[in-house]
């Protein structure tokens, strides 16, 4: 009888410290300290336990993506992780962040449009979070019963109104919903009645063609008026807008320094070949272009050119021989100094 009482002790025993060595490697894990102050992080739609733990690491957010893995499965929250933006500077241990990352109270994506971006540009942002296919967003900003049902007056295409500015979105919405929350954005922000684009022989989607315009060439908000100024003496003056933006905006890729064999490109976004607006808007502006395109300043300026002294300025000039000279300037500058 004893020796039985023995033989289960023997058993027992490593069983014992088994079962508490397990226990204390649990404990070891789930505890193993985060420090991560003011760290937002953000899962992206269809993202996986693994591609998430690696993305920690990179961010030094986690030491190990293998142990963050395994106390994943250890909490069985490894197929929990939700998509979302996450704010984690309260966190304090690896099993406070798998529990954060797996709740629902941060369902949602933070987002900014940048003023002046283009439909196409908008769509490879929301691509790249995860929360749309960038292919079916541009269609849909082409889809004639959707922008019907927005209301945005008889446009054909919806460039010019997803309105720049920061998105909360999330992964469950469709890019119609998507779509319909930044014209919808704009609508809030943009008060047609305070508009006094008329006495310009506009309608409202020429004020927002202009605006497009006056976005795409300023690179300072302090000038927009100015640029606005010399558009509208352009048309008064029946001449040709002449805006290098409006090139840029048939060219596919990034922008870069237009070549004179640009300049004859056979579009109708062409302004240095057809007077008069483009068809449409060229991106998608900020309320402060859309109210330079109706407030111009009262100049007579009808020439600019980017100015070599002063960056992300323009030289605005009355004549032609004057535009000329601060034009072969900059040329000269750009020569020497490869200034853009």
């Amino acid at each position: 009888m004893n020796y039985k009482i023995k033989d289960y002790k023997l058993i027992l025993l490593p069983i014992s410290i088994i079962v508490v060595s397990i226990i204390l490697l649990y404990f070891s894990i789930i505890s193993t300290n985060i420090s991560c102050s003011n760290c937002e992080f953000e899962i992206r739609k269809n993202e996986n336990a693994y591609q998430v733990a690696h993305r920690l690491f990179d961010m030094e957010i986690i030491n190990d993506p293998y142990l963050f893995l395994f106390a994943s499965k250890l909490l069985f929250l490894d197929t929990s992780i939700k998509p979302g933006q996450y704010n984690l500077s309260d966190i304090r241990n690896l099993k406070d962040l798998l529990l954060r990352l797996a709740s629902s109270g941060y369902d949602y994506i933070s987002v900014t449009i940048p003023e002046g971006w283009a439909i196409n540009q908008i769509a490879g942002r929301l691509h790249q979070f995860g929360l749309a296919d960038s292919i079916k967003f541009n269609n849909l900003c082409n889809d004639k019963n959707l922008i019907k049902s927005l209301d945005v007056g008889s446009v054909k295409y919806l460039e010019g109104y997803l309105f720049p500015e920061t998105y909360f979105i999330s992964p469950n919405q469709s890019e119609k919903e998507i779509i319909t929350m930044m014209v919808n954005q704009f609508k809030k922000s943009v008060d047609l009645e305070e508009l006094d684009y008329k006495k310009y022989g506009f309608n409202f989607h020429d004020l927002i063609i202009m605006a497009s315009i006056i976005q795409g060439e300023a690179m300072d908000i302090s000038e927009m008026s100015t640029i606005s100024s010399v558009f509208h003496n352009r048309l008064n003056k029946k001449m040709f807008l002449d805006a290098n933006a409006t090139i840029q905006y048939v060219i596919p890729g990034k922008n870069r320094r237009l070549m004179n064999k640009d300049l004859k490109i056979n579009s109708p976004y062409n302004t240095y070949k057809y007077k008069g607006l483009p068809p449409g808007p060229i991106n998608n502006p900020g309320l402060d272009a859309i109210i330079a395109a109706y407030q111009p300043e009262k100049t007579d300026y009808i020439y600019f050119v980017k100015d070599p002294d002063n960056l992300g300025k323009h030289t605005f000039n009355k004549t032609f021989k004057g535009h000329e000279k601060a034009r072969k300037k900059y040329l000269r500058s750009v020569r020497i100094n490869g200034f853009k």
